[in-house]
Parts: C-alpha cells; structure tokens; sequence
C-alpha cells in the first residue's frame, strides 16, 4: 500500500514536469519584456541616457586631464591630492584624497568655523574686542603685524582679515582666544578624520609639528558650509560669504572669468600650494579641494591649482551649454595666503 502510493505520487510529479518548464519559460519571457519595456523608456525620453553618458565622461574627462595637469606641473617630486564633488548629483572622486599635507593657510577655515561655533554656545560674539600683543605678531600675509601694539580689533574684524586677506596675526589672536583643543575637538566632531592643528604660526616643518588635513576632509567641511550644516544654516551662510570675498585668487578662480562666483580659501608655503572652495555655478554647482607638496617650485604650484580648477570649469560650462573661460588667459595676480 505504501510502495503503491509512492510510485502513483512519484508518477504524479514526472507528469507534473513539463508544467513547472513551462512556467519558468513564461517567467523567463516575462522578464525579457520588461527589460525591453525599460530600454525602450530610455530611448524615449533620451535626457536619461544624455544624464548617464555625461555622468561617464565628466568623471573620465576631468581625471585624465588633472593627471595630465598633475605630470606637466608638479613632476618631479610633487605630490598632489584632488577632490571634487558635484554638489547637484553627488558624483564625486578624488586623487590622493585622504592623504595628508600641510595646510598652510587653508586651516584659517577651521578656525572660523570654530569662532561661530563659540559664538553658537555663547562663549564669544562679533563684538566682543582683541588687543593686539607683540607675542600674537606673526610674519606673512596680512597687515596687522605692522600695527602699534594694544590696537583693538573686533571678532568679526579678524575673522574677516583672517579669511579675505589670509592675516595670519588675525589667525593668531583668533586662535589665543578660541583655544587650540577646542578647534581640535569641534572638527573631530563634525567628521573630519584627518585635520589637527597644532602649530598657530603654521610656519613650523619640523615632523608630527605642522599642521595637517586632507582633501577629503576640507571637500567634507565645506559641503557641510553649503547645506548649512556647520553650526547653523545662518552661520553657514555668513561664512560662506566671508570666503566669497577672498583676495587672494591665485589658485583656483587664477584662470576662470571674473564672473565665476567663487568662495574659497587658498594655503602657501614654499614648494606648497593649496586651495579648497565652492565655485557656486547655478546649475551645477561644486567643490574643489586641491593640496600638494614637495613642488618643483612655488609658480608652478599655483598654475597646477589654477589649470586643474579650469580643466574642470570648462567641462562643467560645456554641460550647461555656456562658452568655456579663456585659455591660459591670467585673471588674477595676486599672492600670498
């Protein structure tokens, strides 16, 4: 009785075989439709495919031209790191982007935004007035170094000096005031892995001395600057606006046109040429972060920052359809910071 109810149910399933085959090639079907479906959406509506092809080369373009800026200017010796991101549609890439350099000038936006993070808690405000000691006086960039000792300055007076003007007397102050550890601490805590600030006068190059980031780590802080996520969207903004107003465009606004809106901040020391900003085009706006060192030299540093900042300009204006800026024409002289 048993045998026989095995052998009739063992039958059932062998007849049952061809049906289940059957199903599988219905699904198999199935599928082939809705891919066709799919790839006939696309062929449609063409702006996808337009999207994904740019998306292919805009990543494949830049990278071969800045390595290409990268071999004629920083070689031999030179080490350079570069990261972008498309603050539209979150492409990004980076060269040699979580190695770490020195960088200069460019740690003055970590001390601003340690200033509003302050001013957020209470503990400083805009108003509140410096005196200027012969200890804060600090040589380089800026002016106030040259002033009487005991002159007054505001928070925001230096903050604003520190940035637009690169003073590094200002950055000194700011830093007395607003304390090493704390900048230190607030730049852990928004995320940044590999940025330390250990030297005020940022003119130290003895090893584990000088200051330190990244390129990925200054692309992270100031696309956090952009959503409005650093202290507040009210103190994003105001920074921003700060750096909007740099003077110092050597690096990357050296070769685009005057009516690139740019807020950046630029970093040199011999054979060191940084620059990180926000180039606020409309459509598409986005984030450079350049660092190098050990250069062949400081001119060809700063035109390494500046052709690596139009090679991604132009291709970003050929997008949107817009003339790209002028080739190897020098908007822009001005040095220090």
């Amino acid at each position: 009785m048993n045998m026989e109810n095995y052998i009739v149910n063992n039958d059932s399933c062998r007849k049952a075989f061809p049906k289940k085959r059957i199903l599988t090639i219905i699904w198999i079907s199935l599928c082939l439709i809705i891919f066709a479906v799919f790839i006939e959406f696309n062929s449609v509506f063409p702006e996808n495919e337009l999207l994904a092809s740019e998306s292919k080369s805009w990543l494949l373009e830049i990278h071969d031209s800045i390595t290409t800026q990268i071999d004629k200017y920083a070689l031999p010796g030179g080490i350079v790191g570069v990261s972008i991101k498309d603050l539209t549609t979150g492409e990004y890439f980076s060269i040699n982007g979580d190695v770490q350099f020195n960088p200069a000038s460019v740690i003055k936006v970590p001390v601003m935004v340690e200033a509003f993070h302050q001013m957020a808690l209470g503990r400083i405000s805009m108003d509140e007035k410096l005196f200027l000691h012969q200890q804060n006086k600090i040589q380089g960039s800026g002016s106030i170094q040259y002033l009487p000792n005991g002159s007054v300055f505001t928070v925001k007076r230096l903050i604003n000096l520190m940035i637009t003007d690169s003073d590094n007397t200002a950055t000194n102050m700011l830093i007395c005031r607003l304390g090493t550890k704390n900048i230190n601490q607030y730049m852990r805590k928004v995320g940044l892995r590999h940025t330390v600030l250990k030297d005020p006068t940022m003119f130290c190059k003895l090893p584990g001395k000088y200051n330190l980031t990244s390129p990925n780590d200054m692309l992270m802080l100031l696309e956090k600057m952009y959503k409005g996520e650093l202290v507040s969207a009210d103190a994003s903004k105001q920074m921003l606006d700060i750096m909007k107003a740099q003077l110092h465009k050597w690096g990357i606004q050296r070769f685009l046109p005057a009516s690139a809106i740019v807020a950046n901040k630029t970093g040199s020391l011999d054979f060191v040429r940084n620059d990180i900003g926000i180039i606020l085009d409309k459509k598409h706006p986005y984030i450079l972060s350049i660092f190098s060192k050990q250069l062949p030299s400081n001119y060809y540093g700063s035109v390494l920052v500046g052709s690596i900042s139009k090679v991604i300009f132009d291709r970003r204006m050929q997008l949107n359809g817009k003339m790209p800026s002028r080739n190897g024409k020098n908007y822009y002289t001005r040095y220090g910071g």
